[in-house]
């Protein structure tokens, strides 16, 4: 059962959304001011928040980001009768899921909150386990059905390929996989296979015997040796020598290594996470890759989608590597408007990678609390030349999804108010702002 938690400063709205969740199987517990309601958010677990815009003469964007920072991954319905649209778009920059509009409907308001509960839900990322995943912030549905199968695959014993280009996240995943596996209490081990020469990458994978050549003076457990009982992690196989891959498949097919100088076989209990940011099929037909290898290592692949094709999250993460940045005591500062469109429009050939090292060096350079284009690294003040100035790109971004949708769904607004997971008012209220058909 859902538990939904209101927080609004007028009683009689509390008392009566909780009445009507209540009828229909929802639990509900609400608050009144800003200081209740995050107190009761850090002590308390609940699936869904109903937040009102403005608690008296205080505006709760300050209380969402507070918020966002304890259980990033709980959906919040804001609520608005007060200001503009633009002051409600903001609150889904800072990572509100909707919004609706005062007088609130309650038949739209259903409408708007179960397919988010059901995604809160499909991500199942509570505050903890998204701190322990690292940065994977996302609210791109193709990314949390990701996550979701990876947690699947997590739960078994099955090889996993993980492909993505540089600085998408493959190792924050093998990560996330090692924290959901039943082996997550043991420490996973990690190799990058690019970091080390064909010799030297054979000792640290397989280890060696003392005396096996001149300065061996111990013997040496290589990494399948020490990750016994737990989850290795081999990122950059695409990288290794056709020798080396065919003493991991050997590792694979027979779950025993050997040591460089060694006579013995060693039983290893290891289960292997790989990751590349090359083509393997194309390495394959180059023959620089073993095919029998790969498909071993691919009884279940996981391609994580770069940057720019999850552009909703690049806010969100721009966010919270100024948050992480600055920490608890440093001064909070915030991209200016065009430094967003920038973002949203450029490339991020380096993906989140690039995106966090290019906010830390703004936000380092910055004298004020806006980050603005002449704070960015030259290259990209470079290509802000080339972009027009605009005050509303979020509004812009929304209008040509709603305008896709609707081609898509043959101008049926019920099926794109569905799959935008927006109540029809909603849609009907936006469709009118941006001058959209016969709204």
């Amino acid at each position: 059962m859902s538990t939904i938690f209101i927080i609004d400063d007028k009683v009689k709205v509390c008392k009566s959304l909780a009445i009507n969740f209540e009828q229909i199987g929802y639990k509900v517990a609400w608050a009144n001011d800003s200081a209740t309601a995050l107190e009761s958010v850090k002590n308390n677990k609940y699936d869904l928040i109903l937040l009102d815009l403005m608690l008296g003469d205080e505006d709760s964007r300050g209380l969402l980001k507070d918020i966002m920072s304890l259980q990033r991954n709980i959906p919040v319905i804001m609520i608005t009768g007060y200001g503009s649209i633009e002051s409600a778009v903001d609150t889904i920059k800072i990572g509100a899921w909707d919004y609706i509009q005062k007088p609130v409907d309650f038949d739209l308001l259903l409408k708007v909150i179960e397919p988010a509960l059901a995604d809160g839900q499909s991500s199942g990322l509570d505050d903890g386990s998204c701190a322990e995943m690292g940065n994977f912030i996302t609210k791109n549905p193709e990314l949390l059905k990701l996550l979701a199968k990876s947690r699947k695959l997590a739960a078994t014993e099955l090889p996993i390929l993980i492909l993505g280009e540089n600085g998408t996240g493959k190792e924050v995943l093998a990560d996330y996989i090692h924290e959901h596996s039943p082996r997550r209490e043991s420490c996973i081990q990690k190799i990058n296979c690019a970091a080390f020469q064909e010799s030297i990458l054979d000792n640290e994978l397989f280890g060696h015997n003392k005396g096996a050549y001149t300065g061996a003076n111990s013997d040496y457990q290589g990494i399948f040796e020490r990750a016994e009982g737990s989850n290795l992690f081999m990122d950059e196989i695409g990288d290794m020598s056709l020798a080396i891959q065919s003493k991991i498949l050997r590792t694979l097919q027979n779950k025993e290594v050997r040591r460089i100088g060694g006579n013995k076989t060693i039983t290893v209990d290891v289960r292997f996470i790989a990751a590349t940011n090359k083509n393997l099929q194309e390495l394959i037909e180059r023959k620089d890759f073993r095919e029998d290898l790969f498909y071993r290592l691919s009884t279940a692949v996981i391609k994580l989608p770069p940057l720019r094709e999850r552009k909703e999250d690049i806010p969100l993460l721009a966010d919270h590597f100024i948050s992480d940045y600055c920490g608890k005591d440093g001064e909070k500062k915030k991209l200016s408007q065009k430094v967003l469109g920038l973002f949203l429009d450029y490339h991020w050939p380096g993906n989140i990678r690039e995106l966090k090292n290019t906010v830390q060096y703004a936000y380092a350079v910055s004298a004020g609390t806006e980050i603005g284009v002449d704070d960015l690294p030259l290259g990209m003040q470079q290509k802000a030349e080339k972009i027009l100035p605009a005050e509303n790109i979020r509004e812009e971004m929304e209008k040509q999804l709603i305008l896709k949708t609707l081609l898509k769904n043959k101008n049926n607004k019920t099926k794109t108010a569905d799959e935008l997971k927006m109540s029809r008012k909603t849609l009907y209220n936006k469709l009118e702002r941006y001058g959209i058909g016969d709204a």
